[in-house]
């Protein structure tokens, strides 16, 4: 399984890498504001995008040479899974010295992500990917990738809606709700972030099942 792990992280493409760039436009405009939700997004989304890229529709024609080697299609599936790992730690590294900087040298309210918001990132990450394998197992990547790249978006834009909310004063009631949940969350951030890992780890494991199913039914001698 390590070589099928390292089989994504060589054959990664170098353009990958520079397309991550769109992302951190996309959700902090190229600066940040020190807002933790979109960093948290940020990442997330980051490595998502990252670890799809190694999942092109050429996928289905490398399977046929995969299943030819001396390994299961469990293993090939949790491989998969396991590779995520990596392209989330590498995410990070870039996420937290993009943040670094903007911290150190811009004059924006910028914060270092906490370890809470860290672990927050990993669930929303897996559970982005535990929706994306087996669709992609299923239907191949286009279609899985377009329906999970619409999640983030979707999720920027309920952000952008809870904003309006918040600054709309004939919303006074909505707002002082809202302002109570977010402090209930930032008091008991350790609380949430762990049961949402806890979700998203009962999440994956099942997305894991689904996908070994999905992928030792497939057939691939046609591809």
């Amino acid at each position: 399984m390590n070589l099928l792990i390292r089989k994504d992280l060589y054959t990664q493409r170098v353009s990958t890498y520079f397309l991550t760039i769109l992302w951190f436009i996309i959700f902090t405009n190229f600066f940040t504001d020190g807002q933790p939700i979109r960093h948290v997004i940020l990442l997330a989304v980051v490595a998502y995008f990252i670890a799809i890229s190694s999942n092109t529709k050429s996928f289905e024609k490398e399977s046929v040479l995969i299943n030819s080697l001396p390994v299961t299609r469990k293993q090939v599936v949790l491989a998969k899974y396991a590779a995520g790992l990596i392209w989330f730690v590498l995410s990070a590294v870039a996420v937290l010295i993009y943040i670094f900087l903007f911290e150190t040298f811009a004059p924006f309210p910028a914060r270092m992500m906490s370890i809470t918001e860290l672990l927050i990132a990993l669930g929303s990450f897996f559970l982005l990917i535990s929706i994306y394998y087996p669709l992609q197992f299923k239907a191949g990547y286009v279609l899985a990738s377009t329906l999970t790249v619409m999640i983030p978006v979707l999720a920027m834009m309920s952000l952008t809606i809870i904003k309006n909310i918040l600054e709309n004063p004939r919303m006074t009631s909505t707002h002082e709700w809202m302002m109570h949940i977010a402090q209930l969350l930032t008091t008991n951030q350790w609380t949430f972030a762990f049961l949402f890992l806890l979700v998203s780890a009962l999440v994956t494991w099942l997305s894991i099942q689904l996908s070994i199913r999905i992928y030792g039914n497939s057939d691939f001698d046609h591809a």
